[in-house]
């Protein structure tokens, strides 16, 4: 009987696994195309970061701001140092009220993380 529960919860466990996982790889394989725009605006919910990847252009404003009622800090990888893009960082947490701006100059591929709860990541494609 004990054989019987451990195996029906390890079958549970795995579904459920591969359920999240797909869902989280196909979140990850979508890009948002906002080419075209001067101003982006990307938000921090209790899913992520929306969207969570973006293609821009140089010199496009992208805003950050959150829905969150916690401090948000959003900034390029790697974590914790920010060295990728050091310039994408404000360097200091942001109330949740509180957005921050930063046009992307640098053409790239610039993986990017919250610095205060680093599981919650996106990608920002910029092309000429």
């Amino acid at each position: 009987m004990s054989l019987k529960i451990t195996t029906m919860t390890t079958v549970v466990v795995v579904i459920v696994f591969s359920v999240w996982l797909f869902a989280n790889l196909k979140q990850r394989t979508e890009i948002a195309d906002l080419r075209g725009n001067q101003e982006v605006s990307i938000v921090l919910t209790d899913e992520g970061y929306r969207p969570r990847n973006v293609l821009i252009d140089v010199g496009t404003r992208v805003t950050f701001s959150t829905t969150r009622n916690n401090n948000h800090w959003p900034a390029s990888n790697l974590h914790p140092s920010h060295e990728i893009y050091s310039e994408f960082d404000p360097k200091r947490p942001l109330g949740p009220s509180e957005e921050w701006t930063f046009i992307f100059n640098k053409k790239g591929e610039w993986g990017m993380h919250d610095h205060i709860r680093s599981y919650y990541t996106g990608v920002i494609y910029v092309s000429e």
